[in-house]
């Protein structure tokens, strides 16, 4: 029987260079996202890829806010020439908090709407 040689399997991860990336990411600050008046989703159709996402007015007045998340366009990705792992997952990680805060942006927007048209008091 073959023994494992646990220190090469750990020098090999060492040099690769997905390793850094990852190591660099569980380091970083984690990152708060911003304070919203979105209250918490509900899921209608759960088995459907890219579906409907509800927002249900927090007042209980039967108003809903349905939003898709994949409505939100891709933009391009831009990288510099010779880019590397770390360049191509950064420009991927840039895309997905653009299109975060879209999202958010819009939904945001539309309840914001609804109390203005529906609880001007509030």
């Amino acid at each position: 029987m073959d023994s494992f040689d646990f220190e090469a399997a750990m020098e090999r991860m060492r040099n690769d260079p997905r390793f850094d990336v990852l190591r660099a990411r569980l380091e970083a600050e984690p990152v708060l996202p911003p304070l919203s008046t979105i209250p918490a989703p509900e899921f209608p159709h759960p088995l459907r890829l890219g579906g409907v996402v509800r927002y249900r007015c927090p007042l209980d007045c039967g108003w809903h806010h349905d939003a898709r998340p994949d409505d939100e366009p891709m933009g391009p990705l831009l990288l510099p020439a010779g880019f590397t792992t770390e360049d191509l997952s950064a420009a991927i990680s840039s895309q997905a908090v653009v299109r975060s805060n879209n999202f958010r942006l819009r939904v945001e927007q539309a309840i914001a709407e609804h109390f203005d048209a529906s609880h001007p008091d509030r």
